[in-house]
């Protein structure tokens, strides 16, 4: 019997459970309609897990400690912009987003962090539902952390230690991986409710590295997998889950991008259009595709994951956020523009 962990499933099985109970429900005469409702709730939190995976939506929710350059703008902008350098320019900066699904308007909010801390990296990734459907699911959260390496004279980070936690009221499930690069070694621990469930281990190949989702995205927008350029794709190992062991991101020609802006009727504006092919076992979609529409700075703007779960779709947009503290300082009149 495989005990693999596969935390992508533990996250995305959920919906499919709800989605079946209320399509249950549905068939039964008398049903009291709240009971519906509450179902279509419960299937939204399921996708919570989901909003890992599309570009980083989420940071821890605590003050920020840092003295930071600048603001990020609306438009995924800021002074003093870099297309690739030292990786730990990125230290500070906060990612903020809102994110839609189904019905529900703001029906969650996630942020994306980077920072320093001894001597050591760490990014961290969370989501938690508010408003009215906070209420409805004991304001789930979902909480990744990676702990990096800095390597190759500063331009890139290895994940060192990937954390992923869900909490629902009072009970925690936790996926927690150590990579050790000397003993070439992978291994992984799932907790339920504070008790080791599954412990496995495996082999990683030579000059491999297994990037978390946090770690490809900063090494993304650093060049690691080579220029950002139009029409170029880009194929990542990342940590094995289910099918997944490989993540291919393209970023779409001119001419695509526009045939796809009319079908939208997207505004014309200086962005790149990017689609990440993943498995379609992990997200239960027809093709496994997300769509991301990104900043000339290589920020995450808007993220469209296209009828998850035959629920509709999930919708996530950038709200603001700050930049990292290496960036320099350039006032101008338009900054926050």
């Amino acid at each position: 019997m495989d005990h693999r962990v596969n935390f992508h499933r533990l996250i995305l099985d959920e919906p499919i459970f709800f989605f079946k109970q209320f399509m249950h429900l549905q068939g039964k005469k008398g049903q009291a309609t709240h009971t519906h409702k509450k179902l279509k709730l419960l299937i939204f939190m399921g996708s919570m897990g989901l909003l890992a995976l599309l570009s980083p939506l989420s940071a821890e929710i605590i003050s920020d400690p840092f003295q930071n350059s600048g603001l990020i703008n609306a438009n995924g902008e800021y002074t003093g912009f870099i297309p690739k350098g030292d990786i730990r320019r990125f230290n500070g900066e906060i990612l903020s987003y809102d994110v839609d699904f189904l019905f529900f308007d703001n029906a969650a909010s996630a942020k994306v962090r980077f920072y320093e801390n001894n001597g050591r990296y760490f990014s961290t990734l969370a989501a938690e539902t508010k408003g009215i459907v906070g209420f409805f699911t004991d304001y789930r959260k979902h909480y990744y952390k990676s702990s990096f390496d800095i390597i190759d004279n500063g331009q890139r980070v290895r994940t060192l230690k990937f954390e992923r936690k869900v909490i629902n009221g009072d009970y925690e499930e936790r996926t927690t991986h150590y990579l050790d690069y000397q003993t070439q070694t992978h291994s992984w621990f799932l907790f339920k409710g504070g008790d080791l469930d599954t412990r496995e281990t495996e082999y990683i190949p030579d000059d491999v590295f297994f990037d978390d989702i946090l770690a490809m995205f900063y090494n993304f927008r650093n060049g690691v997998y080579g220029p950002l350029t139009k029409g170029k794709s880009y194929r990542v190992d990342t940590i094995p889950d289910q099918s997944m062991k490989h993540i291919t991101t393209r970023i779409e020609t001119l001419q695509e991008e526009e045939k796809f802006r009319k079908e939208t009727e997207r505004p014309k504006k200086d962005e790149l259009l990017l689609r990440v092919k993943i498995p379609k076992d992990v997200f239960k979609t027809e093709n496994g595709e997300l769509i991301f529409w990104a900043s000339p700075h290589y920020i995450p703007l808007e993220t469209t994951v296209k009828d998850y779960v035959l629920l509709g779709d999930l919708h996530a947009r950038l709200t603001g956020g700050i930049a990292g503290k290496l960036a320099p300082v350039v006032q101008t009149k338009n900054q926050d523009k």
